[in-house]
Formats: C-alpha cells, sequence, structure tokens
C-alpha cells in the first residue's frame, strides 16, 4: 500500500514566514494554512501569494476557505493570482464555515447550514465558469452576473484542485460528489474516514462521475512522545474547543485514531492505517519550526 503524502496546516503563519525557503527543502508535500476572519494572523490569500514568491516546490492552499466569507469572484481572483505566482501550486480547500466568531462580529450573517451549503456549490459553479476565462450570465439563489465578462488571469493548469472540507456523510458530501476532487476530513480517524469512503463513493457514482476523481484527504493534529492517554486528552481539549465555537457534536467525534502520537515508527505505522482506509494525503497540524523540522526529518523523509 502507497504511503499518503504527508503535508502541514499551520494556524498562525507568523512562525512560518521567516522560514518559508527552509520549508520548501523539506519532503513535506504541501503547506496549507487556516482561513478564519476571527484569527489575528495575515490575511490567508495575501500571505499565500508571499510565501509563492518564497517557494518553488511545495504545494500552497488553506484548509479551509469559508465560502459565505467571500464573493465569488474576489475569490476567483485571488486564488487564480496565487496559482500564477506559485506557477500552478495552489489548492483550494473550501467549506461552509461554522464558527460562530467568524459570523456577525465581523459583518457576516451566519444562515443555517443547508444556506451555507447552497452558498457553497453556487460559488464553486461560478469559479469554474470564471477558470474557464470567461462567465456569459449566471443566476442563482444568492449572486447574479449579467452580460458577457472575461475574466483572467486564469489558472495554470485551467483551474486547481477543489476540496471540501466535512466530516460525515451529508450535504456537504453530496456537493462534493458533484463538484469536488476531494474531501478534506479533520481529525477523524481511519475508522472513521473508511465509514464516510463508502456513501462518498456511492454519492460520487450517482452524481454520474468515476469515485477514483475524487479522493480523500486527512487533517490531523499531532503529540510527537505522547502515549495514547496524552493523544486522546489532546483530542478532547480541541474536541471541547471546537464545540465551543459551534462544531456540532455529530462532527467532533475525536479521539486517538485522528492524533499522530509517539516515536516516529510509531506514526509510519499509523499514517499507514489511513492508506489503507483509503486517504491520500494526510496534513498535520504544526505550531512550531521545530515541530515541521522533527516530522520532516523522522516521518517525512522516510514516507518520500
Amino acid at each position: 500500500m502507497q504511503a499518503p503524502k504527508l503535508s502541514v496546516i499551520i494556524t498562525s503563519q507568523d512562525w512560518a514566514t521567516p522560514h518559508l525557503e527552509e520549508i520548501d527543502r523539506t519532503a513535506i508535500h504541501g503547506l496549507y494554512i487556516a482561513d478564519h476572519p476571527s484569527f489575528a494572523v495575515t490575511e490567508s490569500w495575501t500571505w499565500l501569494a508571499y510565501a509563492a514568491a518564497k517557494t518553488s516546490r511545495i504545494a500552497l492552499g488553506t484548509h479551509v476557505t469559508g465560502a459565505p466569507f467571500y464573493h465569488p469572484t474576489r475569490l476567483a481572483k485571488q486564488v487564480a493570482s496565487v496559482d500564477v505566482l506559485s506557477r500552478g501550486r495552489v489548492v483550494l480547500g473550501i467549506g461552509t464555515a461554522y464558527e460562530v466568531q467568524d459570523f456577525v462580529p465581523y459583518g457576516f450573517p451566519m444562515a443555517g447550514f443547508r444556506d451555507r451549503v447552497d452558498y457553497l456549490e453556487e460559488t464553486i459553479v461560478i469559479l469554474k465558469q470564471l477558470f474557464t476565462g470567461r462567465i456569459d450570465g449566471f443566476q442563482g439563489r444568492f449572486h447574479t452576473y449579467e452580460g458577457e465578462a472575461d475574466f483572467a488571469p486564469l489558472p495554470v493548469n485551467g483551474s486547481v484542485p477543489i476540496w471540501i472540507g466535512m466530516n460525515k456523510a451529508g450535504l456537504a458530501m453530496q456537493v462534493a460528489a458533484r463538484h469536488a476532487d476531494a474531501v478534506n476530513t479533520w481529525q477523524l480517524s481511519p475508522k472513521q474516514v473508511l465509514e464516510i469512503a463508502g456513501p462518498l463513493a456511492e454519492a460520487v457514482q450517482q452524481a454520474g462521475r468515476d469515485p477514483a476523481e475524487v479522493a480523500i484527504t486527512c487533517d490531523v493534529v499531532m503529540a510527537r512522545g505522547a502515549d495514547e492517554k496524552g493523544a486522546e486528552e489532546l483530542a478532547h481539549r480541541i474536541r471541547d474547543m471546537a464545540r465551543g465555537w459551534g462544531r456540532k457534536d455529530s462532527v467532533t467525534d475525536w479521539g486517538v485514531g485522528g492524533v499522530l502520537h509517539g516515536d516516529g515508527d510509531a506514526m509510519c505505522e499509523q499514517l499507514g492505517r489511513f492508506a489503507e482506509a483509503g486517504c491520500a494525503e494526510v496534513t498535520v497540524s504544526c505550531s512550531s519550526i521545530d515541530d515541521l523540522r522533527w516530522l520532516d526529518e523522522t516521518v517525512a523523509r522516510r514516507l518520500a
């Protein structure tokens, strides 16, 4: 079984900014950032443009951008611009957004989940039209485009990979089945990922697509040197924090299986379980350059 690609996600860019050239020389496949209006960090796509200029190899993107915070045309401009600057290395992770503090305090009405799913789908449909270089009118629930208009710049490879954030079979999975190149889960165990894989493949087939066209990617956290008890405690702390932010219990059933823990040997074994569950890429949350260096030297280089 082929090992999954190994990437990292960061929630604060400050520590990574001076080390981008070093990160680009590692065996890490991708560098992804969180995208929340409430986070006290540099605006995500602006920072990714800077990262594009400082790197030449590593994939760059968001895990994930909340569609309700963006007008599709502005998002298309930002994504395509970073893709051009990076010579085709962008991944657009996108979702419905969930954190209450990201919405009303920053001027964004927080619609119900079904409406946010509809907004997500409409955004993706418009993005794909814009990425053809031209839009010839569009009438949706949330946006109206009248007349014909050209769009530039265009993504280097005609489009960018679109990954939809989701943690269970449901409405977001149906959108992914119709439009996405991958789904992106957060802190699920290999067993939970496997439980999603079957319904996802069925939904993709019902949408008239080949299940092989929609990959499963998995974000996890890391507790290096921790035993199972320590990893479980970390998972539960993050679970409780996420629920406080507004995430539902049904998508935050998190335990030790979503935490890489122990030494390098143990983590390689755990990553093998994700591969067996069908995960094509595992993205590890890192909060310091020391953690990233350790992950690269102890795990990533062994899997490369």
